[in-house]
C-alpha cells in the first residue's frame, strides 16, 4: 500500500525540535514524550511486521497506541491552531501501528482442520486514511512557512495511492511557490519521481531524478531510485513480453479452434467413412468369395425345397 512511508517516518523523526511551542491561546505545550512514544511505536511495529513477537510486545503496541491517539486527539482539541498537534494526530493515524487478531487455519491428516487465532501489527488506519490526511493538510494550512511540513503531506498522499494530487502540491512547491530549502527542494524531486512511478510514468519519475541528482549531485538517495527505476524497467518490460506471448498463443489456439479445427474434423469424417466403406467392400468381397467357392449356398436348396413343398 505505501511505498515511501519510511521516507515520511524519518522526516517525522527529523521534527522533533518543535514538539515544544508556544500557543494562541495559552501557555506553551510540550508534547516532546507523546512524540517519543509515537516513535518508539514505529520501531517496535516495524520490527514486529518482520517477525513473530512476544505477547508483551504485542501489549506495548496496543498500549503505545491507545495512548497515543487519545494524546494527540486531546492535544487538537485543547489546542486547535497548534500545528504540532495536528502534526501528531495525523502521524499516529497514518503511520502509528495497532495490534489485530488475524485467524490462522492449518489442515492435518489425522487431526484435520484447526484454526488459531494469533496477534499480528497493522500499519495506517482501520479504515481510510482521510482524518489522517485532513490533519496533515491543516498543518500546513496553520504553517505555511513549514516546507518539512508540505513534504510529509505530499509523502503521505503517495503513499496512500493519491500521487496526482500528490504531484500537484509538489510542483507548486519545486516552481517556487512552497517554502523549500535547497535540501527539500532535492526531497520534492524525489518525492515527485516517486508519485510518478506510482503512475507507471518511468520516464517523467527518472527526470525528476535526475533533477534532484542536478541539486545534489552526490546524493545517494537519487542513485538508489535510479536503481529501482531500472529494476521497475526491466520488470515491465518482461510482464509485456509474457503478456505479449500469452496474447499470440491465444489468438494462435483461437484461430485453430475455428477453421483448422473444422477442416480437421471434416477430414476425419470423410477419412472415417471412406475408410468405412473400403473395409465394408472388402468383407463383401471376401463373403462373396466364400459363398461362391462353397457352392454359392447350393448346401441350403434342400431345406429351402422341402419348407416350400410344406408349404404346398
Amino acid at each position: 500500500m505505501r511505498t515511501a512511508c519510511w521516507t515520511t517516518v524519518l522526516l517525522l523523526v527529523c521534527v522533533c525540535f518543535c514538539w515544544s511551542a508556544e500557543t494562541a491561546t495559552g501557555p506553551a505545550i510540550d508534547l516532546t514524550e507523546q512524540m517519543r512514544e509515537f516513535e518508539r511505536n514505529t520501531a517496535l511495529g516495524a520490527a514486529l511486521s518482520m517477525r513473530r513477537g512476544t505477547p508483551d510486545e504485542y501489549e506495548e503496541v496496543r498500549t503505545l497506541a491507545g495512548r497515543g491517539l487519545e494524546a494527540a486527539r486531546e492535544a487538537v482539541a485543547a489546542h486547535p491552531d497548534l500545528p504540532e498537534a495536528h502534526y501528531l494526530l495525523g502521524s499516529w493515524l497514518l503511520y502509528g501501528y495497532r495490534v489485530v487478531e488475524a485467524q490462522i487455519i492449518t489442515s492435518d491428516p489425522v487431526r484435520g482442520s484447526t484454526t488459531q487465532t494469533v496477534s499480528r501489527v497493522a500499519q495506517g488506519p482501520a479504515d481510510t486514511p482521510e482524518e489522517g490526511l485532513a490533519a496533515f493538510l491543516k498543518v500546513t494550512e496553520l504553517a505555511p512557512t513549514r516546507g518539512d511540513y508540505l513534504l510529509d503531506y505530499a509523502a503521505a498522499l503517495g503513499d496512500y495511492e493519491r500521487p496526482v494530487a500528490a504531484i500537484g502540491i509538489l510542483k507548486k512547491a519545486w516552481a517556487g511557490e512552497g517554502p523549500l530549502t535547497p535540501e527539500e527542494k532535492v526531497q520534492a524531486g524525489l518525492l515527485l519521481s516517486d508519485a510518478h512511478a506510482i503512475l507507471g510514468q518511468m520516464d517523467a519519475a527518472r527526470e525528476w531524478v535526475y533533477a534532484a541528482l542536478a541539486l545534489e549531485p552526490a546524493g545517494a538517495r537519487a542513485v538508489t531510485r535510479l536503481r529501482y527505476l531500472d529494476a521497475a524497467r526491466a520488470a515491465a518490460a518482461a510482464e509485456e513480453e509474457w503478456v505479449r506471448q500469452e496474447e499470440a498463443e491465444a489468438a494462435a489456439e483461437e484461430g485453430y479452434g475455428e477453421e483448422e479445427w473444422q477442416e480437421s474434423e471434416q477430414g476425419y469424417e470423410e477419412g472415417y467413412e471412406e475408410g468405412y466403406w473400403e473395409e465394408s467392400e472388402e468383407e463383401s468381397d471376401e463373403a462373396q468369395s466364400q459363398w461362391d467357392e462353397e457352392g454359392s449356398g447350393t448346401e441350403y436348396e434342400g431345406e429351402y425345397e422341402g419348407s416350400q413343398e410344406e408349404t404346398d
